[in-house]
């Protein structure tokens, strides 16, 4: 048996199969065979399909979590549309002759870097907001679909998860999201907390560990590999004792 900590977002404790999703990377064309008002007039299409479908989200999330967390999707629409955002990518196009996608890209890497760089933790979280609408609006740009088929339910880990991401997976096979990076401030962890799935955040778990079982450790943060049924039991028996939920899930 193997311990990694972390911070964990939820204090629950289950149990599954480790399963690493990787998400596709988009490799946009360079430069456009047409003219920049054609790619212009494409990146404002796909725009508005990706604040279509956060608006999806949004009326999704407030049925089922109420407002404040629906409201993640709001800001996500509001950030489509912003003025220093959309202008980038009109520039980059219009000036560089570039195609929209590779425009989109090049402002997903500039805001994200800026977000990213701020001192202030809660503005710091926002980068992965950025790459969210960006990669949306990729997708719609180049067909794509973001899918996951899970044939059994399993924690997922990767070194982010993005707060679309967490409306697309199947919650019914969703045993829990281990990630390498993440934060507790993010809108991905207001979202895992409202919809009460278990995650871990600050995992160094290498992908070596594909298909192991894994035991997440929400009260301590951390996340034991190839946990053993005597240690399973001594969890059980201390929460337990300490007035905390008893029970696990094991898959």
């Amino acid at each position: 048996m193997q311990m990694i900590s972390g911070k964990a977002i939820m204090e629950q404790i289950v149990a599954g199969r480790l399963c690493f999703y990787r998400r596709p990377v988009p490799k946009p064309v360079l430069y456009t065979q047409g003219n920049w008002r054609q790619e212009i007039t494409r990146f404002h299409q796909a725009q508005q399909t990706a604040i279509t479908e956060l608006a999806v989200f949004h009326d999704r999330a407030l049925s089922q979590v109420g407002e404040g967390v629906a409201a993640i999707f709001h800001i996500h629409g509001l950030l489509l549309e912003d003025n220093d955002y959309v202008e980038t990518v009109r520039t980059l196009i219009k000036g560089q002759g570039v195609t929209a996608e590779y425009a989109v890209q090049i402002a997903e890497l500039s805001f994200s870097a800026a977000f990213s760089a701020m001192d202030n933790p809660y503005m710091r979280a926002r980068a992965a907001d950025i790459r969210d609408i960006s990669q949306r609006v990729l997708r719609a740009l180049m067909g794509a679909r973001q899918e996951l088929l899970m044939e059994e339910p399993a924690i997922l880990v990767s070194d982010e998860f993005l707060p679309s991401e967490v409306m697309d997976f199947d919650q019914r096979r969703l045993l829990g999201l281990i990630t390498r990076k993440g934060s507790l401030d993010s809108h991905t962890a207001m979202l895992v907390r409202a919809y009460h799935i278990p995650a871990i955040v600050e995992v160094d778990l290498p992908p070596k560990f594909e298909g192991r079982l894994a035991l997440m450790d929400g009260y301590t943060g951390n996340v034991y590999i190839d946990p053993e049924q005597a240690h399973l039991e001594q969890l059980r028996k201390m929460y337990q004792a300490n007035g905390r939920p008893a029970g696990y899930t094991y898959a």
